[in-house]
């Protein structure tokens, strides 16, 4: 994975700042992050972005703590909300602490869901019941991005570039991921 300590990365003919300069980001890395803002805003006019951390209380070689969290969030998220596509990021990090910990994004169709109370909440109710770890949600933690609001999108895009900065990805296993996102296309590709 290539390393930079650019301030600014282009993803679809625009240059979006990133939070780069202390650490660094994986450059493609971070490409794919902000594609899959990108990727859901061109299904809805307004997407709820929500961060939040993950925290578990023994290592594990694989993140199939991730797999199983989504499976479980994802089938609450889309019978209760109706939501027909949901957007994810989050990446694996070990810096000081002998095991793992997760920053992760969840991108939701902001006219079904405007404030992410209610599926913070399930968050902590998976993590902490079905995957045995604990979850903390920074302050200032979601956003409400509108797709003809630039600097809605800016604001987001800098927040999501954090979780491909340069530090505490490397202490893993070779065939295990640093970071998964989901796998949204454009919707003007699938036209």
């Amino acid at each position: 994975m290539y390393k930079t300590i650019a301030s600014h990365v282009e993803v679809n003919g625009h240059y979006w700042e990133v939070n780069g300069h202390y650490s660094g980001i994986y450059l493609e890395m971070a490409r794919k992050m902000i594609a899959q803002v990108l990727a859901m805003l061109s299904y809805h006019s307004k997407v709820l972005l929500i961060r939040f951390d993950l925290h578990v209380y023994e290592y594990t070689d694989r993140n199939e703590l991730i797999t199983k969290f989504n499976r479980i969030l994802f089938k609450w998220l889309k019978s209760h909300y109706g939501l027909k596509r949901i957007g994810f990021i989050w990446c694996r990090e070990i810096e000081t602490a002998k095991k793992q910990h997760y920053h992760y994004v969840l991108m939701v169709d902001g006219h079904k869901v405007r404030h992410p109370i209610e599926i913070l909440l399930k968050v902590k109710d998976v993590w902490d019941n079905h995957i045995q770890g604990f979850e903390y949600t920074p302050q200032d933690c979601y956003y409400n991005i509108r797709r003809d609001y630039l600097d809605s999108i800016q604001e987001a895009v800098y927040r999501v570039s954090y979780l491909a900065k340069g530090r505490g990805k490397k202490k893993k296993l070779a065939q295990t991921k640093s970071y998964g996102t989901s796998r949204l296309k454009p919707k003007e590709e699938l036209e």
